[in-house]
């Protein structure tokens, strides 16, 4: 690798400094400098096993097995002493091999039942913190098919291991002044739509009244796991293709979008806009509320109206109208098509709109319009 791609990927890790939404990213890159298949940032209890983890080219049931049972039957990172153990833990680069000889991993219960399951079979191990009784690692496998990790792998991970510590524990700085705030939830709540603040898994974190009365009624919304659904099959099956598109860990594919929603109560169908708003967090692992599913009847004659958002926010006719389209859940790209405007037209009047409303971003703006309809209709 030469310079300049080194410095681009130290661009990289200090982007996910800044922004804990990142690290997928810097984790998918890594994985494609060392020739790694999977890429982990692992949280973990040296006590008790459990723990939590950011995952990049894994099954992603493989989290269920493996701390609800293989966490503390982990050759390569458990030890029998762990208080003495992370007395003595420092940073540094370690493999598999580092840990015990190949022979003997190969007779354990979580090689055969879990490496094995999940096409694991060599690992390269970056330690880089502490945080109480719990150590930060992020390890990078390859299948039974590649060769070990070698010198070259190895020296490329510990030449960026000092960025890659320094580049979590600003993460962790700057994750822990951010998160939800009170005045988005307290908006919300006054809104006369019905509202869902969900993770980037699809796990409900906050609904408001308006939702909370919508997910009581029969035969339209309703929680499945801990996400939100709907009680038909093929409408559950929009819906939650909707809120997948929408949580996406990749920026680039992340997009909103809508469907309507027949009840067996109500003359029109509820309309149903699923938006992604970002990855506000109070830590790398915690992943915020990423999506907001904001339903509303159009029986009650509730809306955002353009005239309105002019008043408020001095829009001009076409600046208001992308507004709408943003709200609605679509990406500056589909507002182009949908407006019948070329895509440099829509991203100068979203800047306008930006700089109209005072926010920076698409999450922004979408918080403010939620606050501007949380004061009527109550």
């Amino acid at each position: 690798m030469d310079q300049s791609d080194y410095n681009q990927f130290l661009d990289v890790v200090y982007d996910s400094a800044v922004d804990p939404g990142s690290w997928p990213r810097l984790l998918r890159r890594l994985a494609e400098l060392t020739g790694a298949e999977t890429a982990l940032l692992i949280q973990q209890d040296e006590q008790v096993g459990k723990g939590q983890a950011i995952r990049v080219n894994i099954d992603p049931d493989a989290a269920e097995p493996y701390y609800g049972h293989f966490a503390t039957r982990n050759v390569l990172h458990n030890t029998k002493d762990p208080v003495e153990t992370l007395r003595k833990w420092t940073p540094g680069i370690l493999t598999d091999e580092d840990k015990l000889p190949k022979s003997d991993l190969y007779r354990t219960e979580f090689y055969n039942d879990f490496m094995r399951r999940f096409g694991l079979h060599s690992v390269m191990m970056v330690r880089l913190a502490v945080l109480g009784m719990d150590t930060i690692t992020l390890n990078l496998t390859r299948p039974i098919t590649r060769d070990q990790f070698g010198a070259p792998e190895i020296k490329l991970a510990g030449r960026a291991l000092p960025h890659l510590i320094r580049a979590f524990s600003l993460s962790q700085k700057f994750a822990a002044s951010r998160g939800l705030k009170d005045d988005m939830t307290e908006s919300m709540d006054r809104s006369p739509h019905g509202l869902f603040l969900l993770g980037e898994t699809g796990r409900l974190r906050h609904a408001n009244r308006v939702g909370e009365a919508l997910l009581a009624e029969a035969g339209g919304l309703c929680l499945i796991a801990g996400g939100l659904s709907a009680t038909r099959s093929d409408q559950a099956r929009r819906l939650e293709s909707l809120i997948a598109a929408a949580a996406d860990v990749d920026p680039d594919r992340r997009r909103g979008g809508s469907m309507a929603l027949p009840t067996a109560t109500r003359r029109q169908p509820l309309s149903v806009t699923v938006t992604p708003i970002g990855a506000e967090r109070r830590s790398i692992f915690d992943p915020g509320p990423s999506v907001l599913v904001s339903v509303s009847d159009p029986d009650a004659g509730v809306s955002l109206s353009e005239d309105e958002l002019r008043d408020l926010f001095g829009f001009t006719r076409a600046e208001a109208r992308i507004a709408q389209a943003i709200f609605d859940g679509d990406s500056p790209r589909q507002a182009a098509e949908r407006l019948g405007i070329s895509f440099h037209t829509a991203r100068h009047q979203l800047q306008a709109v930006f700089e109209k409303s005072g926010t920076g971003r698409q999450g922004d703006l979408i918080k403010l319009m939620v606050r501007a309809t949380g004061g009527r209709g109550d």
